[in-house]
């Protein structure tokens, strides 16, 4: 610590203050630096003390508490900050690791703990002394929980000395089995001259819930979540069961939230987060994508499941023509070569067996003109995007997909990505798109294999062999939530025995999906019988030429007949 300032404080000086006995302070410091040692230097290699009183006798009470401490914890880095109400100054820094000497409830309010870590996700430690009169102690004692609830400090004691040299540690459990979210200070450990009687300081209070009610503001958006009425058992979807599993850990009960619109419409994030931001919901989740702008405000719990963005292509937009089928199993030079031949040779039975059985490949395997592959290809080609806003939100952070997306695009205000597939469907199906639409969708890989099940269209949809991004979804919580830690540990511990994997596996069969036999939906039309038309056409002028031809043989037979008759009477007479 900085020596000039422990000079400055050291050689305050307070009027009318009083100490108390030398052993009662011995047993006071000892106490401080049983946890300092037990605790503080187990878990971190400095701690801060925050020293503030409005009376001058608990100060001078604490500067001889503060000597006999630096006699006896010297392998610590100690912060000491000496707050003065009559002229405060905000000293900034993280303050993971505190021990604060107040002498009553507005001394600790002075200080305003809570606004040094309102920006910090990780849980700080608050070990507070709360040097006051017996009589008084019970209340500020109170409102020192309640302070700490209020701004979900869930880490923090308070150590009281009584009139008879009683020093005992008081914590509050904001869930028990008698009670959920009301503060009641609960005695939990007591220094007993060399020793305290517990070695858990802090004691763990979100293991058990106690079925407690959590407020969850949640949204339908399938395959991830999807709920039936407002029950906590309607839960479905990768996310549902992820929340259930929560749910059944912890011990909680989830108290959903209602969408106050009509029952077709869906919550956005930006509604939901604004929920937590509002206090009004412990929990946010429901295809909720981790973004660092949410980061300011809110506090995201660990990532539970990471999923790929990719393009699609309706097949449908790209099925052969009769003529293009007629074409497709030989390339162009075999054609020329069939051409410039011009023999029966080529109309062989082997040939002609060849020809049916690649038309009848064909016609089976519903083969398509050849898909783009990569990203680079569909901007060279001229394609149009379909997206929600919230995708191309995510599209414009990347450098790389600037001049792609910002081109040719087409944006559904919807967060459904349901509504991206139907846009893209109902482009391709539309007269003006012509015959090969160039028109694809970016959705999430899950939810397009979810309703491709779901609308029994195997093979109906192409994946472009690049994925776009990858996403990863989390659940959002309050700013500086209590919860996040243990849900942190949870879903890790969800995603270790593979939970996850198994429950996305359940959202839709990736061979269904890519099932080549079952699917076809684009109706005949007249473009497609051409076809059909030059075979009839061909074949009825090979039919006409050789009926031509036949009626030229036999008139030409005719004639000759008659001239070798008539030759032979010329030559008798």
């Amino acid at each position: 610590m900085n020596l000039t300032n422990l000079l400055n404080f050291e050689s305050m000086q307070y009027r009318g203050a009083q100490t108390q006995a030398s052993a009662v302070n011995i047993f006071v410091a000892n106490s401080l630096r049983t946890l300092i040692e037990d605790f503080y230097q187990r878990i971190a290699p400095a701690f801060i003390v925050i020293i503030s009183c409005r009376r001058p006798s608990p100060m001078n009470f604490y500067r001889t508490i503060m000597q006999l401490l630096y006699e006896n914890v010297d392998t610590m880095i100690i912060q000491l900050v000496h707050h003065n109400n009559e002229a405060p100054r905000r000293i900034e820094g993280p303050r993971l690791h505190n021990l604060l000497l107040v002498d009553s409830l507005d001394a600790l309010l002075d200080i305003e703990i809570h606004t040094y870590t309102a920006q910090y996700d990780a849980h700080e430690y608050y070990y507070i002394f709360l040097q006051q009169r017996d009589a008084r102690i019970p209340e500020d004692m109170q409102g020192v929980f309640e302070y700490c609830w209020r701004h979900q400090l869930i880490h923090c004691n308070v150590m009281t000395q009584s009139s008879g040299g009683e020093v005992i540690m008081h914590t509050y459990f904001p869930y028990t089995p008698t009670h959920c979210g009301h503060i009641v200070a609960v005695k939990i450990n007591q220094f007993m001259g060399d020793a305290w009687q517990h070695r858990d300081y802090f004691p763990s209070k979100l293991k058990n819930f106690y079925q407690c009610p959590l407020p969850v503001v949640v949204r339908k958006m399938p395959p991830f979540f999807n709920v039936i009425g407002l029950e906590a058992l309607g839960l479905h979807g990768l996310e549902g069961q992820l929340l259930q599993e929560l749910a059944n850990r912890l011990n909680f009960t989830i108290r959903l939230i209602a969408l106050d619109k009509q029952d077709d419409d869906v919550w956005t994030e930006h509604q939901m987060l604004q929920l937590l931001q509002e206090r009004k919901a412990q929990v946010a989740v429901g295809y909720i994508r981790k973004r660092l702008v949410y980061d300011a405000n809110l506090t995201a719990v660990f990532p539970h499941y990471s999923n790929m963005l990719v393009s699609c292509l309706l097949k449908n937009a790209y099925n052969l023509t009769s003529i293009e089928m007629l074409r497709f199993p030989f390339q162009t030079i075999t054609w020329l070569m069939l051409l410039l031949i011009l023999s029966w040779l080529c109309f062989t039975l082997i040939v002609r067996a060849m020809y049916s059985a690649l038309l009848y490949h064909v016609l089976r395997h519903h083969v398509h003109r050849r898909l783009p592959k990569t990203l680079l290809e569909l901007m060279q080609g001229g394609y149009t995007a379909v997206l929600n806003r919230i995708t191309l939100q995510d599209l414009s952070e990347v450098v790389s997909f600037e001049d792609f997306f910002s081109k040719r695009h087409v944006i559904i205000h919807s967060e459904l990505e349901v509504e991206v597939l139907q846009n893209v469907e109902m482009r391709v199906q539309s007269p003006e798109a012509g015959a090969h639409p160039k028109i694809f969708g970016v959705l999430s890989r899950d939810t397009l294999m979810y309703l491709a099940s779901k609308t029994q269209k195997p093979g109906a949809y192409h994946i472009v062999d690049e994925s776009v991004i990858e996403q990863q979804l989390a659940m959002y919580l309050q700013k500086h939530s209590y919860l996040v830690q243990q849900f942190d540990q949870l879903i890790m511990s969800i995603q270790a025995v593979g939970l996850m994997n198994y429950w996305s596996s359940q959202l839709a069969n990736e061979q269904y999906f890519r099932n080549m036999f079952l699917y076809r939906e684009k109706r005949l039309r007249q473009p497609d019988l051409w076809g059909i038309y030059i075979i009839a056409a061909t074949l009825y002028s090979f039919a006409l030429l050789i009926f031509i031809g036949e009626l030229l043989a036999e008139l030409c037979s005719r004639l000759w007949t008659r001239w070798r008759i008539k030759t032979q009477h010329v030559f008798i007479h």
